[in-house]
């Protein structure tokens, strides 16, 4: 069985984690520096065991939208904590019924020749997510390995986790997710054809569309925004929404107007970062009454970035 499609890493009895590690969030990290750590303690490599999408997809078989980064960017923060390779385990049917002392001993001792596994306090995996830090001990006098278990990450005695963060992106919470993050939650898209009414009102807008079909979207408002295009930064307003007044949209879009900016944007690919919310999305009576709240919204964010 093919575990890591079109993926290898030679390295020889490298230090080893293993989860979704989506959000890469202050928990995750601590995690990473620990299995960088022992890797630079050992003269050995360090390698993160991971998965395209959440393994609940191919369990359910459905797609829903709850992820915090996209793989690109996980991939890149992970590198950035110093993890030498991330292997993604090609998780379908045949490995979603294979149960954790399989898993174990085929994956990460026949397949990785793990010298030592750093894991999370709460890690799972198998079928039925029976494997746990537990059972790692106790293979682990047979195996030729060794185990550790990172303690929870914690806030304001609140314990960090990827579900507690979707919490706050649902809710419009863009500070407590920062908080938790250790950044600012973005999006990753591209820009695509809108209906050009912005333009119109005097604040063109770029309509953009998610890399990954299952990113979790921040709740219907107007939000403060950072954009990165081709390694340069704005600011700007984002609204996400239906567009109540004029357009009436059946689905939710992302409009972001770029403060003082003059450029076409179509097909290129933008990174949206949430700083605040600043309100919620409005109905109102008529055009006018729309611009004259942009304009205060424009105002609120030039002073919010002191422009």
């Amino acid at each position: 069985m093919n575990f890591f499609k079109n993926q290898k890493c030679n390295f020889d009895k490298p230090i080893v984690t293993m989860g979704t590690f989506d959000g890469v969030h202050l928990g995750h990290q601590q995690i990473l520096r620990a299995v960088k750590s022992e890797a630079t303690k050992n003269n050995a490599k360090s390698i993160v065991i991971s998965y395209f999408h959440h393994p609940l997809e191919t369990i359910h078989k459905k797609t829903f939208p709850y992820i915090l980064t996209e793989r690109n960017q996980k991939e890149a923060l992970m590198k950035k904590f110093g993890i030498d390779c991330v292997l993604y385990l090609d998780f379908n049917k045949k490995m979603a019924n294979m149960n954790a002392v399989d898993f174990f001993k085929k994956v990460i001792i026949e397949k990785i020749g793990a010298q030592k596994i750093i894991v999370g306090y709460d890690t799972h995996f198998g079928k039925y997510r029976e494997g746990n830090f537990e059972l790692l001990q106790k293979y682990m006098a047979t195996s030729n390995f060794e185990v550790k278990k990172v303690l929870p990450f914690k806030i304001d005695n609140t314990t960090i986790s990827s579900s507690l963060i979707r919490d706050f992106v649902r809710e419009g919470d863009m500070q407590k997710s920062a908080k938790f993050l250790g950044r600012n939650y973005s999006i990753q898209g591209t820009v695509v054809a809108g209906h050009r009414i912005g333009r119109t009102l005097g604040f063109p807008t770029t309509n953009i569309k998610p890399a990954d079909e299952n990113k979790l979207i921040p709740a219907i408002g107007v939000y403060i925004c950072k954009i990165r295009v081709n390694g340069e930064k704005y600011f700007g307003i984002t609204n996400i929404g239906y567009a109540p007044t004029l357009k009436k949209m059946q689905t939710k879009e992302i409009e972001t107007h770029i403060l003082n900016f003059i450029g076409d944007l179509y097909h290129q690919t933008v990174e949206v970062e949430f700083l605040q919310k600043l309100r919620d999305e409005q109905s109102f009576q008529n055009e006018n009454e729309l611009i004259k709240q942009i304009k205060k919204d424009v105002k609120f964010t030039e002073d919010f970035f002191k422009l």
